[in-house]
Parts: C-alpha cells; sequence; structure tokens
C-alpha cells in the first residue's frame, strides 16, 4: 500500500481540472450564437455525446476518487490500478475506463502523432507556444462562423475535458502537440480512441500523485486532478453497495446512468464516505457488466492484449476471481474499519494540527447548449 491506515481519515481539497461546466458555459454564451451545426457536431459525435448526456446537477463528488487514491496497492503493473477498500481490491483499469465513461479505447493508430496537421493553428496562432488560456481567449473573442471556428471549439473542449492540465495562466505548459494537430482533422477527431488517450493520461497522473504524497497525506493541500476524471470518480460509488448512485438514464454508459443522490451537501465529505463505508464486505473487485454494457464494450475496446508488466500478487487475484471467488483480506479489514473510527488526535482540534475545514469538492453545474 502506498498509504498506510493512519491516513485514511485525513482531508485535503481536490481540485479537478475536467472544465466541463467552463466548455458547458462558454458554449452558450458565444458570439455569434452556438450553430445547430456546431450544436450537433458535439451531441452526435460517438464518443462526446455521452459527456453531454450526463446528468446536469451541481452535486458531482471526488471525495470518493480521494478514498481509492488513499488505498491505492502498490503493484508492478503500470496498465492500471488497484485500491484495497475494507480488504478488498477494486480495479481501475481501460475496461472500467471504457464501461463507466463510454468513450472509445481501443487501440491507437499507427504513428498518430504524425496524424492532422498545423495549418490551422499556425493561421490562428502563429508557430509559438500554445497555452490552453490562449485557445480559451480566441474562443472567447469570438470568431465568424466557418469551419475552423468548429475546428477552435473542438480544440477547446479536447483541451478543457480530455487532457486538462494541472496549471493555468502563463505557467501552464502548452497544449499537448497532438490535439493542436487533430483539430485539424476533424473526421480524426470523430474517431481517435479518445478514451484511451485519457485513460492513459489519468494513469500518469495517479503515479505522480502517489509519488508526490510518498506515503504522508498533508492536511489543507489543494491537489489539482487533471483529465478526464469522472470514471475515477464514479468507480468507488459503482463497486461499494454502500455508496451506489442512483440509476439516471438504463441507455447510456454508467457515466450518463449515475447520478448522486440529493444532498443539502455542496461536497460529499470524507468523513461521510468513511461512515458509510462502515464494515461493508459487499465490493466488487471488478466492475459486474449487463447484457448490453458487453456489447458496449465490444465496440469501444479491444481483446486483453495490453503489454504490462508481470505482477504475481495481481495475477493471483485474477486466478481466484477466475474461479469464481472474491478477493479479500480479513485482517486489512479490521485494520481499515480501525483507522477510520479512531478519534481524532488531539492536536488543536485537527489530526494535523493544522487549520482545515472539511474537504469540499468541485461540482459540474452545466449550461446546456
Amino acid at each position: 500500500m502506498y498509504f498506510p491506515p493512519s491516513e485514511y481519515r485525513k482531508k485535503i481539497k481536490i481540485s479537478t481540472r475536467c472544465f466541463i461546466a467552463d466548455v458547458m458555459k462558454t458554449f452558450g454564451e458565444l458570439d455569434p450564437p452556438i450553430t445547430e451545426v456546431e450544436k450537433n457536431w458535439f451531441e452526435n459525435h460517438p464518443q462526446f455525446k455521452h459527456i453531454f448526456h450526463m446528468p446536469q446537477d451541481g452535486n458531482h463528488k471526488v471525495m470518493g476518487m480521494w478514498m481509492l487514491l488513499l488505498q491505492n496497492a502498490r503493484i508492478a503493473k503500470e496498465k492500471e490500478a488497484w485500491f484495497a477498500v475494507n480488504g478488498s481490491p477494486i480495479r481501475y483499469g481501460i475496461r472500467e475506463h471504457a464501461l463507466i465513461s463510454g468513450l472509445n479505447c481501443r487501440n491507437y493508430p499507427l504513428n498518430y502523432k504524425n496524424s492532422g496537421g498545423t495549418k490551422f493553428v499556425e493561421k490562428y496562432f502563429g508557430r509559438g507556444i500554445i497555452r490552453y488560456q490562449d485557445v480559451k481567449t480566441k474562443v472567447r473573442e469570438g470568431m465568424e462562423l466557418s469551419r475552423d471556428r468548429l475546428r477552435l471549439l473542438v480544440l477547446y473542449f479536447l483541451s478543457s475535458v480530455i487532457l486538462g492540465q494541472t496549471k493555468s495562466g502563463n505557467e501552464a505548459p502548452p497544449v499537448d502537440p497532438f490535439l493542436l494537430r487533430a483539430v485539424d482533422d476533424l473526421k480524426l477527431c470523430r474517431t481517435f480512441p479518445w478514451g484511451r488517450l485519457s485513460f492513459d493520461y489519468m494513469m500518469k497522473e495517479i503515479s505522480h500523485t502517489m509519488a508526490h504524497f510518498g506515503g504522508e497525506v498533508k492536511e489543507g493541500v489543494i491537489w489539482p486532478i487533471p483529465g478526464l476524471c469522472i470514471p475515477m470518480e464514479l468507480l468507488a460509488f459503482e463497486a461499494i453497495t454502500e455508496l451506489a448512485v442512483e440509476d439516471a438514464s438504463p441507455t447510456c454508459p454508467r457515466m450518463c446512468q449515475s447520478k448522486f443522490k440529493r444532498s443539502e451537501m455542496k461536497g460529499f465529505p470524507l468523513s461521510k464516505i468513511n461512515k458509510e463505508l462502515g464494515n461493508t464486505k459487499d465490493i466488487e473487485n471488478i466492475l459486474s457488466v449487463s447484457e448490453e454494457e458487453q456489447t458496449l464494450l465490444d465496440h469501444i475496446t479491444e481483446p486483453e492484449d495490453i503489454r504490462d508488466k508481470d505482477d504475481v500478487i495481481v495475477e493471483s487475484w485474477m486466478k481466484r476471481l477466475g474461479r469464481g471467488y472474491v478477493v479479500r483480506f480479513e485482517d486489512m479489514l479490521e485494520e481499515d474499519v480501525t483507522a477510520r473510527e479512531a478519534p481524532p488526535i488531539q492536536n488543536g482540534g485537527n489530526e494535523t494540527g493544522g487549520t482545515t475545514n472539511e474537504a469540499g469538492e468541485n461540482s459540474m453545474k452545466g449550461v446546456w447548449l
């Protein structure tokens, strides 16, 4: 494990860098207004339509994701993560990312980084460094209705949602070069496996988060999570029955199906999640799927051919699951429950002695186009 059980109650503020709400709001305020052609491009996109179909409530929560990160198991694999909650490992891999998001998670096209072109970005941004703020400013300044404006909106969407960055302004890194090239070819933007790209990006961020904290949480810090983190955000609520979310629609991927139970709270505090967890054993190691979902997965994923590092521990879990058993460690369950129920450290009224409030979280309120 990356963190000992003593860290499981420690709170930080998660700041997501998946700007869905900002994109929705900006699209609704375009001048000239967004056209039916532009609107339909997104709403009928085989992948992006799911993001526009998501329940537009302000009650999305990220502390479930933080709870999982706190209980991340240290394994050798690089293409999947396992989170041991109450002694039960929960897998997050390309299959889970696809199941929840509905995005194309098939293999990358050959030499995809050289696809598209630079004609559009050179025309409107020049040949210098292009940062996210430059793209956002260009959108808000307005552009005459044309195919190029649609390219600009697609670039803004991709850099806001799929590959959002941890920093903004002049300190931000340049927009990913592939995004800049991809918008030259709008057909490529429809067929490219954005799910796989966003998953690989998220796995890098999980690794970065583990390296940053080094097994110890300093309460009160603000930690950014860039990219499409929604599948990770929902994973805990999908795998753990005690945290289950309400179904919103049976005809879309889980990202669209699920919505959080209405609550008067702006955020979903870590303390509440820990309380709901209790000593539950009703946890899925690997998310089960319906026949309809399996059909979806067959369409948007490849067979299990991902090359990854060997890990004898994970392999032993998979063998047990393949025989129809669950994977659960009773000693870890007892440790987890004890750690979450322990009285707070008496040091200025806070567990770490600092002045901190219960962790709040970003909402995803949207303005429909």
